[in-house]
């Protein structure tokens, strides 16, 4: 499994099998994103919710034939009128994709597309592939129902939102994995916009002190296990 960070909160996922994911593929107006919108193929879109800096690209990069949109009833719905394939799920349901398990947890956030429809609840995702659990919040707000999700999955990988004003700060993210308790804790969503302007070093030497392993990912670096 490859895992790679393209900046704000897109991440790629490559099984050894050569599936390939796409998570929040916010590429062209993003200005952190290493790859072009050109570069990049999709087997799976997971999108945690319609805001353009999640949506993203992802009716650009999916082939209307072979890509799976995977996301909230609301936006399937959506995505799904305009001819592309989805999946329609909903908060608290998990599937067993042929990748791995899924499953949809809350966010505190909203959720609407670019041109302003209502595209359901803002969610983030629980990815378990190959052996390794992943946790991508989406864009949220601190809520205490994380401590749940961290007892309920042991937690490898969690993609900490810490740019403020829209999702969590440092300060919030800290105390988020505090409550998973992942293995790693890796900063996202932060410098893609002044608004959101972070410094992820102080992120990472304030969840040391609690006993948890995180790490930055420069856009276009990549995990592998």
């Amino acid at each position: 499994m490859k895992l790679t960070f393209f900046g704000h909160a897109a991440f790629g996922l490559e099984t050894k099998d050569g599936v390939r994911i796409l998570i929040d593929p916010f590429i062209s107006k993003n200005r952190l994103s290493p790859v072009k919108v050109e570069d990049l193929k999709a087997d799976y879109i997971i999108v945690t919710h319609g805001h353009d800096d999640h949506l993203g690209d992802t009716l650009q990069i999916a082939d209307k034939e072979k890509t799976l949109i995977i996301t909230v009833l609301e936006l399937a719905h959506i995505l799904a009128k305009k001819g592309y394939r989805t999946e329609a799920m909903q908060i608290g349901g998990a599937y067993n994709f042929e990748f791995g398990r899924l499953k949809f947890v809350m966010a505190l956030h909203g959720s609407a597309t670019p041109d302003g429809q209502y595209a359901g609840l803002a969610s983030g995702v629980v990815l378990t592939i190959e052996g390794k659990t992943i946790y991508h919040p989406g864009d949220t707000g601190l809520f205490y129902d994380m401590k749940l999700i961290g007892e309920m999955n042991k937690i490898d990988y969690m993609f900490v939102p810490i740019g403020g004003y829209f999702t969590m700060d440092i300060t919030d993210g800290v105390k988020a994995a505090e409550l998973v308790q992942p293995r790693y804790a890796i900063p996202m969503h932060y410098d893609t916009f002044d608004l959101i302007n972070a410094e992820p070093k102080e992120y990472v030497e304030k969840v040391k002190q609690l006993g948890i392993d995180s790490m930055i990912l420069k856009p276009g670096e990549s995990i592998t296990w």
